[in-house]
């Protein structure tokens, strides 16, 4: 049997700025890794600062870097067009991870298209950010030879949006293992970071369509019935860091709520172990890896009632408008009082999670690259 050479452009994944689908796009690899097809041979094209932050991704592969640190957009699509295209002209397929592919390259591909936010929310992204997508994305669709996308509310967006042809989108889910070894404990967790009382947890970037106001508005009257609740807030810092502080300040909530900044993924799982309730209020999500983690872990979820959320959680967990402070705050206070609730959620959100596998999302990128590289 021979090996195909399949590269991976990973220089779009700047650590620690790319949110869920930093998070993803590893897990693939590592589940890639794993898997270990004898007829792929798949090779990494990073940024510099990628080696340090995920040293055993690195590792797993062969890995060449393009000694840049991401920051500017412009160096990483002249890295794409130049650098990279040099390098994969060779490569039987290239796997542009990060949604769009270079204008340059002769090389056959496939896609990722996480979501089309830019396209569909264009409050939460720049004017430049919008005007290049709008401008690449629909010629990068075009020319993939497939386009693997998380969720059936994305694929639908792509055939909308974009002009895809049905046949070439194929949904890939993301998987959901919360790992049981190597982490850090609920109660470490709780020591390390000084944590009292019941847990409502929301990690996520605090980005505008995570929604992070509506969260700490409806934790306000939550904690008006519930005065040991804490609100956890673990995650990079993002464009709404300083509204969300004076949001806090401003309502007197003071040390109830608990911003912790990007910590290890680790101790994300701590939390999750320490938590009573999971809220997820995005306003867009592609898919929403943090509902199915919570419910992969055994606990309660509360989420947006929108975008690819609800296909996700289906039954297991509570749904709620992602505007509504109010009914956010009457649903998560229903689960801190009523145990059996949360307990036939659990059970549901267990049940549901199992359908989402790693390794079942690395055998369907590795089909995926089959398919491409026998239409050669």
């Amino acid at each position: 049997m021979s090996t195909a050479k399949v590269g991976v452009n990973l220089l779009w994944l700047v650590p620690g700025a790319v949110g869920g689908s930093e998070q993803s796009t590893l897990a693939t690899l590592r589940a890639l890794r794993d898997l270990a097809p004898v007829d792929l041979e798949l090779r990494l094209f990073v940024l510099a600062p990628f080696v340090a932050a995920h040293p055993d991704v690195v590792d797993a592969f062969p890995t060449e870097v393009l000694p840049a640190s991401g920051r500017s957009r412009l160096v990483r699509v002249a890295g794409e067009a130049t650098w990279l295209a040099a390098r994969t002209r060779r490569l039987e397929l290239v796997h542009h991870a990060g949604g769009t592919a270079p204008l340059r390259g002769s090389t056959p591909y496939v896609l990722t298209v996480h979501d089309l936010q830019p396209l569909e929310r264009q409050a939460t992204h720049g004017r430049s950010k919008r005007a290049y997508l709008r401008a690449v994305l629909p010629r990068s669709v075009r020319r993939a030879r497939g386009v693997a996308v998380p969720s059936d509310f994305v694929r639908r967006s792509v055939l909308e949006h974009l002009a895809a042809e049905a046949g070439n989108v194929v949904t890939i889910a993301h998987g959901v293992e919360v790992p049981t070894g190597g982490t850090t404990s609920a109660n470490d967790v709780r020591e390390r970071y000084g944590l009292h009382g019941t847990i409502v947890l929301w990690p996520a970037i605090t980005y505008p369509h995570k929604n992070h106001a509506t969260l700490v508005e409806a934790f306000a009257r939550v904690r008006a019935e519930h005065p040991d609740a804490v609100l956890v807030l673990p995650g990079a810092e993002g464009s709404c860091e300083a509204d969300i502080a004076d949001q806090v300040a401003r309502l007197g909530l003071g040390d109830s709520v608990r911003r912790l900044g990007r910590i290890p993924h680790t101790d994300v799982v701590g939390l999750y172990a320490a938590a009573t309730v999971v809220a997820v209020p995005s306003r867009y999500e592609g898919f929403g890896l943090p509902a199915a983690e919570a419910m992969a872990a055994g606990v309660a979820v509360v989420a947006a009632d929108a975008t690819a959320l609800p296909e996700v959680i289906g039954d297991a967990g509570v749904l709620v408008d992602p505007e509504d402070p109010v009914a956010w705050g009457a649903a998560i206070g229903r689960l801190l009082d009523d145990g059996a609730e949360r307990a036939r959620l659990v059970d549901l959100g267990r049940k549901r999670v199992e359908r989402y596998t790693w390794r079942r999302n690395a055998e369907a990128f590795a089909d995926l690259y089959r398919r491409a590289l026998a239409g050669r």
